[in-house]
């Protein structure tokens, strides 16, 4: 559904599919150059594994301190300023133009707890995509698939690295940087900027396909791409369905977080490598355990859906009433 269809500054001309696009190219290059030109300050012009995991031990915050930047001031702040353009407001952050980004939009009461459910029951399904190209897809690829697992390893090593904890405060240090900033800052710009836009040149249904493709390849991990675009395209969904960035923000935060204790399992030892997949695959219990937490997620979607229209009709309501 289009969460907003009142007339803004660009009535004349809206954002057309080939401007949002421009526009995402661009944030999307800027962040992985302002990415690459820190680490390059950092590490010079040593880029093998050896060097990256040396440069991780040894600046530890100021890794952590890039991360968050890069998010806020490459992905949320521009996102803001944009949101302002379109509203033609000179304050960036007034209820006009939060309210074109979804911020503010208070969602249903039942609406946040299954959209949340709805992620973990995904869990199963996109471990299995997972697994599944480990085991058949990679291997059939040769060298390509053998290089995409070499830079997903690294880059998991990388993370692994980035993650350590050994004391309360660093603990909320590694929540802020891998869970709680790229919730806030990826909703803001995928959902919250580029899905809506691109609802306002297509379908609704085909603006949450293309953003959740384009959210799956900025994350750069080829590797992933088919379980993030899954993730991406629920994400969506649920922004679309609510109206409100706090739904697809909490769906984003539980999967990182959840994320972070899988990292945190697999350092106490707990593992499902490549060797682990193959009697889980071959197990019955475990299809059963798939398909029926895709039952349950169907279930779920189906509870989700009908509340949310009076909510985008209250979002676009207030949107007129700012006008």
């Amino acid at each position: 559904m289009r969460i907003f269809s009142s007339p803004d500054s660009f009535t004349a001309q809206r954002p057309s599919f080939l401007v949002n696009t421009l526009i995402l190219a661009l944030l999307m290059v800027l962040y992985s150059l302002a990415g690459e030109l820190l680490f390059w300050l950092i590490n010079g012009d040593r880029l093998d594994a050896l060097s990256l995991m040396h440069t991780v031990s040894t600046m530890l915050p100021l890794m952590r301190l890039i991360q968050v930047a890069g998010q806020i001031f490459v992905l949320a702040i521009p996102v803001i300023l944009l949101a302002g353009w379109h509203t033609g407001s000179r304050n960036a952050f007034s209820r006009r133009s939060l309210a074109f980004l979804g911020v503010g939009m208070h969602p249903h009461s039942g609406a946040i707890f299954p959209a949340v459910a709805g992620i973990f029951l995904l869990q199963p399904a996109l471990f299995t995509i997972t697994a599944l190209q480990d085991l058949y897809l990679w291997p059939a690829l040769g060298a390509a698939g053998s290089a995409v697992v070499s830079q997903r390893d690294m880059m998991d090593s990388f993370i692994k690295a980035l993650a350590v904890v050994r004391s309360t405060p660093e603990l909320f240090s590694v929540v802020l940087v891998f869970s709680l900033t790229p919730a806030v800052c990826e909703e803001l710009f995928f959902r919250g900027y580029i899905q809506q836009n691109y609802t306002r040149s297509m379908s609704s249904a085909k603006a949450v396909l293309l953003t959740g493709v384009v959210f799956a390849f900025f994350h750069l991990s080829p590797a992933n791409l088919l379980p993030l675009a899954f993730l991406g395209w629920y994400i969506g969904y649920v922004y679309s369905a609510s109206g409100s960035l706090m739904v697809p923000f909490a769906v984003h935060l539980a999967n990182n977080l959840a994320a972070l204790l899988m990292l945190y399992a697999a350092e106490s030892g707990f593992s499902l490598n490549v060797s682990a997949q193959i009697p889980l695959l071959r197990s019955v219990w475990w299809w059963v355990v798939v398909a029926g937490s895709l039952s349950l997620f169907a279930l779920v979607i189906r509870r989700f859906f009908p509340v949310m229209p009076s909510v985008a009709e209250e979002g676009e309501e207030k949107y007129r009433s700012d006008v």
